[in-house]
């Protein structure tokens, strides 16, 4: 979703050539194909948003969420690093712990998942490789068409039009971030030098079950959303209870923060809408 944002905005600036490499293109685990179609293209910056997303299934499958988001990071990272030209490399809000507090950049990492450990190791490995890099910790990714297997407001969506009630949980906390507003900083960051890592997301913060009741009402529907604690949930991860950024390094840096969430979801589910009336 961040993705495809990303390439979207960039391809609006005409004097700006962007390329999007599939995962048939460029298998990044493989350190010679990523040298292979790098030197092919000779970019002036890489956004490097790949990943193995699913929480759960890295806790399942260490050995590939490795592979992917920590040595397949690494692989860009020494190319860049190689060809000196400037690195993005989107990582995570999940890399802290339990305590209620909004997490700074230069908070000690409290890595509960395998998931936020491989996401913590590509971090690693771009600060040891790269001079020039932007490592950035998004907050709750939405946005996206209704098509994206990851669109967790379409999800909700679909699901409060089948059902009367939607149970929620409380006692998870982020900061949902529209991923529209995410790539437009992300396009800022890469038009300065001023590197290093950021904490990004909308302003503001909520519970899961404060942000679907927002994305409930948003649509007018009249879905009840019940209140639960993450126990009503199985999961295979042990996800943080407190995933909430604070961006600081925007502020000290001069950068302008993004919208609050609810606003930037309100604008997202407006276009969302449009979509789904075919507009």
């Amino acid at each position: 979703m961040l993705a495809k944002d990303s390439y979207e905005l960039l391809q609006q600036d005409n004097t700006t050539e962007v390329i999007k490499l599939s995962k048939e293109s460029l298998d990044i685990t493989k350190p010679d194909e990523v040298n292979e179609v790098l030197n092919h293209y000779h970019p002036e910056c890489v956004i490097h948003a790949a990943a193995l997303t699913n929480v759960d299934l890295c806790e399942e499958d260490k050995k590939t969420a490795f592979n992917v988001n920590g040595y397949g990071t690494e692989n860009i990272a020494y190319h860049c690093a190689k060809k000196n030209i400037p690195m993005v490399y989107i990582s995570t809000c999940g890399l802290f712990g339990d305590e209620f507090k909004e997490y700074t950049e230069n908070d000690t990492v409290v890595l509960k998942t395998e998931y936020s450990k491989s996401k913590y190791l590509g971090e690693e490995k771009v600060r040891a490789l790269c001079a020039k890099y932007f490592i950035v910790r998004p907050g709750w990714l939405f946005g996206g068409s209704k098509a994206h297997k990851k669109n967790f407001v379409y999800k909700r969506y679909s699901e409060a039009m089948s059902t009367l009630q939607i149970v929620s949980t409380i006692d998870k906390y982020g900061c949902p971030t529209y991923t529209n507003d995410l790539a437009k900083k992300i396009n800022e960051l890469i038009a300065t030098d001023c590197y290093g890592t950021y904490h990004i997301s909308n302003q503001g913060y909520t519970n899961r079950y404060g942000y679907i009741n927002e994305i409930i009402k948003l649509f007018g529907l009249n879905t009840q959303v019940i209140e639960s604690d993450s126990s009503a949930f199985k999961r295979s991860a042990p996800v943080p209870d407190c995933e909430v950024i604070k961006n600081n390094n925007l502020v000290l840096n001069g950068f302008e923060l993004l919208q609050d969430w609810e606003s930037a979801l309100e604008e997202y589910i407006f276009r969302l809408k449009k979509e789904l009336k075919g507009v």
